[in-house]
């Protein structure tokens, strides 16, 4: 009697756990039953040319193919891939928080972008500038802003002429 009494206890228990919405380990971790799809984006004017860019699953780019994402190495490397060529900064920081990060020619040249050929930080009056506003659940939002030198054939051309402006991003998945 008692081994048939735990037999139907084991089998109830199996089948109200398997009409559950999460499984069981998932609850006991508190890993929510729904997968939340997270955009991130990013846009720019660069010249007057409007640059946006936008993943609509973040956090499961394919492999190999990362359109925008922010990877932990040697700093943290803001990248983007679009329509206009790549973006491309580092953050010369171990730890990335919300606040401001603000790169002048000083510190040597610093590629940003092929944006109608090679764009760096190189002449005294080129910079980057980039605010990071949010840095919550792994994903960083925040605003930039700069003055690049263009590259032509190997040689550096007219200083700070090409102009960044009303740059955002948002929900950029940090990559460790």
């Amino acid at each position: 009697m008692t081994m048939k009494f735990y037999l139907i206890i084991t089998t109830i228990t199996i089948l109200l756990s398997s009409c559950l919405k999460q499984s069981i380990p998932d609850a006991m971790l508190g890993i929510s039953g729904k997968k939340t799809r997270i955009t991130a984006t990013m846009s720019y004017e660069i010249n007057g040319n409007l640059v946006t860019i936008s993943v609509d699953d973040a956090d499961h780019q394919g492999p190999g193919i990362h359109t925008l994402e922010c990877v932990k190495s040697n700093g943290y490397v803001l990248s983007a891939v679009g329509g206009y060529g790549e973006f491309v900064f580092t953050f010369l920081t171990d730890s990335l928080k919300v606040g401001s990060y603000n790169y002048p020619a000083a510190w040597g040249p610093t590629y940003v972008t092929d944006f109608q050929g090679p764009q760096y930080v190189y002449n005294p009056t080129d910079n980057m500038n980039f605010d990071v506003t949010q840095y919550k659940d792994g994903h960083i939002s925040g605003n930039f802003s700069g003055q690049l030198t263009p590259m032509i054939n190997g040689v550096y051309g007219v200083p700070s002429s090409v102009l960044i402006k009303n740059g955002s991003f948002n929900n950029v998945p940090i990559v460790y």
